[in-house]
């Protein structure tokens, strides 16, 4: 059983204490962090404990193996605690609108699949489609604007709160594609020139 933050664990130091003791033997490249192959190093080494002795052998097995568990508890700490920047205005990229906001955008995406053939292949269903897709071109902007303002998660799973860098991973990222994509391209007709 793991000892409460505080308690005195293996070695006499609390279990913070020898999670980053541990931590640090098994960090091969000094980052901070365990990855997949520091991890499946000490999998290794756990498991070949010939070269320790027997007695020695079952400690290193018993120190990974608490190592281990306080890795995954501290994983899924950091991911619900890992939150970059305080603007809390900004929709969370884990919240349930989001989801469902990305559900029925993705569903547009699969109606205007289905109907842009249908489409430009009959010019009496553009006429019928004509303010279907301006709605639905409408819902695509909006959909622009929400991604400004709406936090990311990046590439160590912590959740980027921060408007500059929200705005910054947008516009570098997926920010032309849907913006070009969102353009209601039936009103062009129409534009006086």
């Amino acid at each position: 059983m793991m000892v409460e933050h505080g308690e005195m664990g293996l070695d006499g130091m609390t279990s913070n204490e020898l999670a980053e003791k541990m931590m640090n033997e098994v960090d091969i490249d000094g980052d901070g962090q365990i990855d997949m192959d520091e991890f499946t190093q000490m999998l290794k080494k756990t498991s070949n404990g010939s070269a320790l002795g027997k007695t020695g052998a079952l400690t290193y097995n018993h120190r990974m193996s608490q190592l281990a568990k306080n890795v995954l508890i501290a994983h899924q700490k950091k991911i619900e605690n890992s939150i970059v920047g305080e603007d809390m205005w900004l929709i969370h990229p884990l919240s349930n609108f989001h989801a469902t906001w990305d559900i029925v955008v993705s569903l547009l995406i699969l109606l205007t699949v289905v109907t842009m053939p249908l489409a430009l292949g009959w010019e009496e269903l553009n006429e019928y489609f004509f303010g279907m897709n301006l709605a639905v071109d409408f819902i695509f902007l909006l959909d622009v604007c929400k991604n400004f303002c709406t936090g990311y998660v990046d590439e160590n799973e912590a959740i980027i709160m921060n408007a500059e860098l929200v705005r910054k991973n947008y516009l570098t990222g997926f920010f032309v594609t849907d913006f070009c994509s969102s353009i209601p391209l039936d009103l062009i007709p129409f534009v006086p020139l």
